[in-house]
């Protein structure tokens, strides 16, 4: 409960037993206010207009009341010929308090970086329960979330469960191939993971100005020798390149590089760097596809430096202490956050037994929308 209250010339500032002091601006309190005439009480959604709050905005009053709410009548205004009041609740003042006092709005998701530790310790879960009990779902959601790798296994042998699991979280993503993608050795591959070949670690659709953040992979068959399933945690190893090589990191995550995709549904090309920054310097986004990139068209001077950085990162990518390498066996369902994980695979044998996959995407953005909802779905079943 707040306990104090001091006006400054443009901002109030709140004391908490257990917290500094917070200030909160006038024009935010306003633009902010949380009445039925300013904010819609089914949508939540803010009804006035943001530039029509006048920069001159301020409290003719302002008080604690109850239990640490705050209420503040607002003095004539443009936009309040005849004033206004507003109330507050504490927890909503503790809620959005500024980043820089200690609080943040919308927390950053929760992340473990692990390297080869996580061999034989990858997150399981099984498949009835993830679809029968929301706790099991809300598991499996934050582990793609805190550790972007995660394993579902017992999956029906049936065309589309992929689509129905992912359904069943939230929705799919459709990309320039189909909706439901299928892999397997193809005499006419489109592509690498249609042949028995390695696949490198990569990350998926780099080409997508926001590629498809959540990959999720049914082996519906996989009884041939080899094809061992390789994933690597290209945060942790973006973060030790930052550390041990930061000129070959600041290139990464400022020159552009360009990757291609098609089908006989589309043709996307893309560019963007290889490691994207948010802007706390938090990084957000791996794109990583050897036989997507397409020929550089950077500055002559930043080819070689380029192709150095690129070398340091790709080889710290191979390195097996940075890999986690496991069986897939049938009916598992290997799921990875593709803005972070690389996936790839061993080579493999298509005569020694048959391997079929289906694949389908769905975004980060909903997985957490689904962590939310259900916890929000759990505090009120406790209450």
């Amino acid at each position: 409960m707040a306990t104090n209250l001091f006006r400054g010339e443009r901002a109030l500032t709140l004391g908490w037993p257990e917290w500094p002091e917070a200030s909160f601006h006038f024009i935010w309190l306003r633009d902010n206010c949380q009445c039925a005439s300013c904010l819609h009480p089914s949508t939540r959604e803010r009804t006035h207009f943001t530039a029509d709050v006048p920069a001159e905005v301020a409290p003719a009053t302002a008080e604690l009341i109850g239990d640490g709410d705050l209420r503040v009548v607002w003095a004539p205004n443009a936009l309040d010929p005849e004033g206004h009041e507003s109330l507050y609740p504490d927890g909503f003042l503790r809620s959005f308090r500024y980043p820089d006092e200690g609080a943040v709005q919308q927390p950053a998701p929760a992340r473990r970086l692990w390297a080869s530790e996580l061999n034989g310790r990858v997150p399981r879960f099984d498949f009835a329960e993830v679809v029968r009990d929301d706790a099991a779902l809300l598991g499996w959601c934050e582990a793609i979330r805190d550790v972007g790798l995660a394993v579902v296994h017992g999956l029906p042998n049936h065309n589309g469960e992929v689509e129905r699991f992912v359904e069943r979280v939230a929705f799919v993503r459709e990309t320039v191939y189909d909706r439901l993608h299928e892999v397997f050795v193809d005499p006419k591959a489109y592509n690498v993971a249609s042949t028995a070949l390695e696949l490198k670690p990569h990350t998926d659709m780099p080409n997508y100005a926001w590629p498809p953040s959540i990959q999720l992979l049914h082996f519906m068959r996989n009884e041939a020798t080899g094809g061992e399933t390789t994933a690597v945690d290209g945060f942790q190893v973006a973060e030790r390149l930052r550390a041990e090589r930061p000129e070959s990191f600041e290139l990464l995550t400022r020159v552009q590089a360009t990757w291609r995709m098609f089908s006989e549904k589309g043709d996307v090309v893309g560019r963007a760097p290889m490691i994207t920054l948010d802007p706390d310097g938090r990084i957000t986004l791996v794109r990583f596809s050897n036989q997507l990139m397409q020929p550089l068209q950077i500055a002559p001077e930043l080819v070689e430096p380029f192709y150095e950085a690129y070398r340091i990162f790709a080889r710290m990518i191979e390195d097996p202490a940075n890999q986690v390498v496991m069986r897939a066996n049938s009916g598992d369902l290997v799921t990875t956050h593709n803005h972070r994980v690389l996936h790839g695979r061993k080579a493999f044998d298509p005569a020694s037994g048959a391997r079929k996959l289906q694949l389908s995407y769905m975004d980060f953005d909903d997985l957490l929308s689904r962590i939310r909802l259900l916890g929000a779905r759990r505090a009120a079943q406790a209450a």
